[in-house]
């Protein structure tokens, strides 16, 4: 997904008001800042921009860039680049905070609304924590409806437990496994459905 977003450099402060859709668990998603000099008089230099507010869930390549400069009544690009965590709370709405600055100081802030679309492929996330003393979450996400199992074995391939067994509607899941009963040692589990077979290894350390 690449969300571009046209900012005009002026002294005021730019609130968002469009929502921009992204997918949960997705890779490579790209906000583009569009740096318009609009002055007919003098370049702007120096100038960088900064993302404010990391969101936990929200892993960016860097968090500023830099532009040396735009001449009179030309443009430039700041891009910045982040993977999205799977979250449970797709209804839920985020803001990620800009802050352009430049030789003069600061000459704008932005602010933008992000929203979370219903997940377009299947994620099975590394157990967290991991390792893990004596229980542990395992997060996934699935694009469609249907019945869908987690179960967990040892590397010998011997099923240890089922931790989910169920119809499940699209979206975010999670279940708890605590393994109290358990050795300690490698184990792998594995999320199943008609369209969809991902394992993962864990450890289990006491």
């Amino acid at each position: 997904m690449k969300t571009i977003l046209i900012i005009t450099l002026s002294a005021s402060i730019a609130f968002a008001q469009t929502i921009y859709k992204i997918t949960p668990g997705s890779k490579g998603n790209k906000i583009i800042l569009m740096i318009e000099n609009e002055s007919k008089e003098k370049e702007l230099a120096n100038i960088k921009v900064k993302l404010t507010d990391q969101l936990s869930f929200f892993n960016f390549r860097s968090a500023e860039e830099s532009i040396e400069r735009i001449e009179k009544g030309n443009s430039k690009e700041a891009e910045f680049s982040f993977d999205v965590n799977i979250t449970d709370d797709a209804s839920r709405i985020d803001t990620l905070r800009f802050q352009i600055t430049g030789s003069e100081g600061t000459l704008q802030q932005k602010e933008i609304l992000i929203g979370y679309e219903l997940p377009t492929e299947y994620v099975l996330e590394q157990n967290y924590p991991n390792p893990f003393n004596p229980s542990t979450t395992i997060r996934f996400a699935i694009p469609e409806a249907g019945r869908y199992t987690i179960k967990v074995y040892n590397i010998l391939g011997q099923e240890v437990v089922t931790l989910l067994n169920e119809e499940l509607n699209a979206g975010v899941h999670n279940v708890k496994f605590n393994a109290s009963n358990i050795a300690s040692g490698m184990y792998i589990y594995k999320l199943s459905g008609e369209k969809v077979n991902i394992s993962k290894k864990m450890i289990l350390m006491k």
